[in-house]
């Protein structure tokens, strides 16, 4: 298991499955990317709804 930023995001990568859990940095939930290439597309969608991590 590794943790990893994208810059106000946390992502942890599983070598056991393809889905990405998804995080702010300060801990809320954001979603599961179904794959790692997903990953922007989620964070971009999160930021839209919910006006970034401030």
């Amino acid at each position: 298991m590794v943790l990893d930023r994208y810059g106000d995001y946390v992502v942890v990568f599983d070598a056991d499955t393809d889905t990405v859990p998804v995080f702010t940095a300060l801990g809320q939930w954001v979603g599961r990317a179904a794959t790692p290439d997903a990953i922007g597309t989620l964070i971009d969608t999160h930021e839209r709804v919910n006006g970034g991590d401030g």
